[in-house]
C-alpha cells in the first residue's frame, strides 16, 4: 500500500509538472522585442535558487542516501541531479559547459556546494545576458527557438526536479522552503 501511495504521488506531481511555457515567449516576441526583461529572468532565477537551496539544507544529512523504494535515485543522487543538469544548458546562457568533477552524494555538504555552485554558474550567465540576447533564436537539444523559450524550458525541467526533491522531503516529514512570492 504504501509504494502505490509513493508512486501515486511521484505520478501526480509528473503529471502537473509536465505543463510546459515551451514556445509561450515565442509567440509574445515582436519586432525582435523580448516580453520580458533580463533582470525580470534573474528575479525569477533567484528566487527558484532560493527555494531550491534551501530546500535541500532542511533535508537532515543521515537521509541523502535515503531512496524512497528500490530502483529510485538518493535524495543526495537526485539533488546532484539538479546540480548537472544547470551545468547542462550552460549554453542557454552563453557558458561554456564546465568538466564536473564526481561528488559523494551521500554528502549533505558536498551535494549542497555543488549545487550551490551550480546556481551560481547559471545566474552569472544570466547576468551577462542583454535583452536582444534573450530574443536571439539559438540551436537547443535539437531545436531552434530564443534563448528565453530555452530559458523558460530550462526552469521548467529545475520545477520538475523541484517537485521530486519536495516529495522526498515530505516522505521523511520536513517542509519544503516556502515558494517566493511573485
Amino acid at each position: 500500500m504504501k509504494k502505490n501511495m509513493i508512486w501515486s504521488v511521484l505520478l501526480l506531481l509528473f503529471t502537473l509538472a509536465c505543463g510546459t511555457t515551451q514556445n509561450i515567449a515565442e509567440s509574445e516576441i515582436k519586432n525582435g522585442e523580448s516580453p520580458i526583461s533580463n533582470e525580470q529572468v534573474l528575479s525569477a532565477w533567484d528566487r527558484m535558487t532560493g527555494m531550491v537551496v534551501e530546500s535541500t539544507k532542511k533535508m537532515p544529512a543521515d537521509h541523502f542516501e535515503f531512496s524512497p523504494i528500490d530502483g529510485l535515485a538518493t535524495y543526495g543522487d537526485l539533488v546532484n541531479h539538479t546540480a548537472g543538469a544547470n551545468y547542462l544548458f550552460a549554453a542557454t546562457v552563453k557558458l561554456e559547459r564546465p568538466e564536473r568533477t564526481e561528488i559523494d552524494t551521500g554528502s549533505k555538504k558536498a551535494v549542497i556546494e555543488s549545487l550551490e555552485a551550480s546556481f551560481k554558474f547559471i545566474r552569472d550567465g544570466i547576468v551577462g545576458l542583454s535583452d536582444e540576447d534573450l530574443v536571439e533564436e539559438i540551436e537547443w537539444f535539437g531545436s531552434k527557438m530564443s534563448r528565453l523559450n530555452a530559458i523558460l524550458t530550462m526552469t521548467d525541467h529545475l520545477q520538475r526536479e523541484h517537485g521530486k526533491n519536495i516529495t522526498y522531503l515530505r516522505l521523511k516529514g520536513v517542509a519544503p522552503e516556502r515558494s517566493a512570492g511573485w
